[in-house]
Formats: C-alpha cells, structure tokens, sequence
C-alpha cells in the first residue's frame, strides 16, 4: 500500500481548537464507532495502493462518513479524488515522477475553496493531538478527524494480517507520512479508515506514539441549523466568525 503525506505544513487558514472549547463542555461520550453505518459499496481504496494520495482518499472518506450519518451518501468518484490530488500536489496521472503526496493543510485549503465531488468544508482546526480529551471531543463533536501519522513499518504487515496497529519496540522504522481517518474510540485505543478498510484498530499508545498532526472539518451537516450550535455546545458564534474572516 501506498503512503504519501506529507510533514506537517503551517497554513495561516489554520485555527486551533482548544480556541472553541468552554470550560463547561460535557466529558465526550466513553465510545464513539460511525463506521457501522457505511456500506460495502462506499468502502473504496480511491488509488491509494498504487498512487501516494492518501490525504486525498481520506478527505473522500469524510464526505462518506459524513454524509451516511446526517441523510443521502456521497461517495465521491476515483477521478473526483485524483483530479483533486493533482491539483493539489502537481499530480499527472500515470507519471510516478510526479506522485510525491501532499500537505494534509493544502488538502484542507482545497476542500474550503474549491471541494471534492461538490462538497466543500467551513474551514479547519488542528487538534491538540496530545491531548486524549480534545481528540475524544473532536471525533464526538464532529464525526471524525483528519489524522497524519508517521507510520511504522510494521504497520503495513500488521494491517495485511488483519491486526490491530499496536506499539512494538521493534516496529522497523517509520516507513514515511500517511493520512488516515479517525471515526470512533473506545477503552482500546481508536479506530481508523485507510486502504479501504473502516475498522482498523489502533492501541492508544499506538496513536500516543505516531500521530504528528490532527485537523476537524467543520462541515454544516454537523451543526444544528435552528439552534447554531453543535449537541456537545461548541462556541459556534466565535468559530464561525473566524471562518469569516478567513474566507476567500
């Protein structure tokens, strides 16, 4: 399987949750799992065994994820996510001279000004991904996170022997960037899609130890258009008015 994210990239579209949360936020719920929802059809590599567009793939993953929970699926097309991995990064299809992956932000950028599939996004805040509380809230608040891992070698040989992605001392090096997507958790650690699987296990000291950045999407789908405000109350007014701001 292919990787193909790129390090950590600053962007000054780039807000910070932590801003957003009030002290009085309820404890996320003990255990979140979406993927049960998705259906066999919507569950696509989008490329990602041959081509390093996996920051491409998961943002496709999203639209999925997103829009099974809140009324009709879209599932974007493999050309949809190639066209967008191409503009985004200087792709040209079949030439792998030119497939060298992507910043997760430039992804997020593109999914603010121009979309994939016709869905675009409000904007993006990055996640304290040390923090195992503002991941929780993260996912429970808003459906899923965009999660860039360094991911180990023994990675690729564990997701092939259907296992779950745990911590070794002997994990072989970091293989390279990857982009995957987080829809739930629980007391074992959480649950990611990648590589056209939506139940691939990871301990939390998995994640403690590989993830290197986070991001939420906030989409209107997840907001609640007559009180403006997410279940789990989110400070919607400031957040919203940032995006504003920020808006091209």
């Amino acid at each position: 399987m292919k990787l193909g994210k790129l390090a950590p990239k600053p962007h000054p579209k780039t807000l910070l949750m932590s801003r957003y949360l009030t002290a009085n936020l309820p404890r996320p719920a003990a255990r979140v799992f979406r993927e049960y929802k998705v259906p066999a059809a919507a569950k696509l590599m989008y490329g990602n065994d041959s081509v390093g567009d996996c920051t491409c793939a998961a943002a496709a993953d999203h639209i999925i994820l997103t829009t099974v929970h809140t009324g009709t699926i879209g599932i974007p097309a493999l050309a949809d996510v190639i066209s967008m991995y191409s503009a985004v990064s200087g792709y040209v299809d079949g030439d792998a001279s030119t497939d060298n992956g992507a910043a997760m932000t430039d992804v997020l950028s593109h999914l603010q000004t121009t979309g994939l599939a016709g869905h675009k996004i409000l904007g993006w805040a990055q996640i304290d991904h040390t923090n195992s509380l503002h991941r929780q809230l993260a996912v429970d608040l808003f459906g899923a996170t965009y999660v860039g891992v360094q991911l180990p070698m023994n990675a690729q040989r564990q997701f092939a022997n259907n296992q779950p992605w745990e911590a070794e001392d002997n994990d072989g090096g970091i293989e390279g960037g990857h982009c995957i997507l987080r829809v739930g958790y629980g007391a074992r650690g959480d649950n990611y899609v990648t590589w056209a699987k939506w139940d691939q296990k990871a301990s939390t000291a998995w994640s403690d130890k590989y993830v290197d950045e986070e991001y939420i999407m906030v989409t209107e789908s997840w907001i609640n258009q007559a009180t403006q405000k997410t279940p789990g109350g989110l400070n919607l007014a400031a957040l919203m008015a940032d995006l504003e701001a920020l808006r091209v």
